[in-house]
């Protein structure tokens, strides 16, 4: 481990020309160094795309663990999720962002992210110890998806429900599930929905994102 991002940026984009597949492991707040290097190589791949000779590659994969929620000692001095503000405005069909709420969605998403080419991934998942929510069954059809409804976490049976609370994000999860609690506590006559994002892209339209929903699927799941 070396404290220079932008070597190790460099390392990965050569390494990945080799033909492997690699990861590189950063803070959110320090991710930002390299932010002009992560444009010429989204450039790069949207052009490489366009040349019939040039081969696929393996993606590149960010793995951002040290995240706005949780920064315990040194929150002033890392706190900063704009990486992902600056990685969303790149081609649709280049980027992807996913925010695993628990171990099972991470080796999900990590196992998806390592088998994919052409693409920059950006995974968000905090270091901290946290709670197991899903069996790898039901992470594997839950990241398949990118979003749905936690059943198990909701009251509404396919009702209409009286408030929809969704989260993307360990940290996030993890406070939805226990507002969750004390309404079921205080007010268990409310019919909740909890919905859980694991790929930021399913909230855009499909028109804009080829992971989008419809407008149907969207008004299925948030009313």
């Amino acid at each position: 481990e070396i404290l220079s991002e932008h070597t190790c940026q460099g390392w990965l984009e050569g390494y990945l020309l080799t033909g492997r597949h690699g990861l590189f492991s950063c803070y959110e707040a320090f991710i930002h160094i390299i932010d002009s290097m992560f444009n010429q190589h989204a450039k790069w791949l949207k052009t490489a795309r366009e040349i019939p000779w040039r081969r696929p590659i393996a993606s590149l994969n960010y793995l951002l663990t040290s995240h706005v929620w949780r920064q315990d000692h040194n929150g002033f001095s890392h706190q900063d999720p704009g990486f992902i503000d600056h990685v969303v405005t790149k081609k649709a069909d280049i980027v992807r962002v996913y925010f695993p709420p628990d171990a099972n969605t991470l080796l999900c998403v990590g196992d998806h992210c390592l088998r994919s080419w052409n693409r920059v991934n950006v995974i968000v998942a905090g270091k901290q110890p946290q709670p197991q929510w899903l069996s790898l069954e039901a992470a594997q059809k839950h990241c398949s998806e990118g979003i749905g409804i936690w059943e198990w976490a909701s009251n509404d049976r396919g009702a209409e429900p009286d408030v929809v609370l969704a989260c993307a994000g360990d940290v996030p999860t993890l406070e939805t599930l226990a507002a969750v609690d004390l309404l079921q506590q205080h007010l268990p006559d409310l019919k909740v929905r909890v919905i859980n994002v694991v790929d930021l892209m399913t909230l855009q339209p499909k028109s804009r994102h080829p992971h989008g929903l419809e407008d149907d699927e969207f008004d299925a799941l948030f009313t």
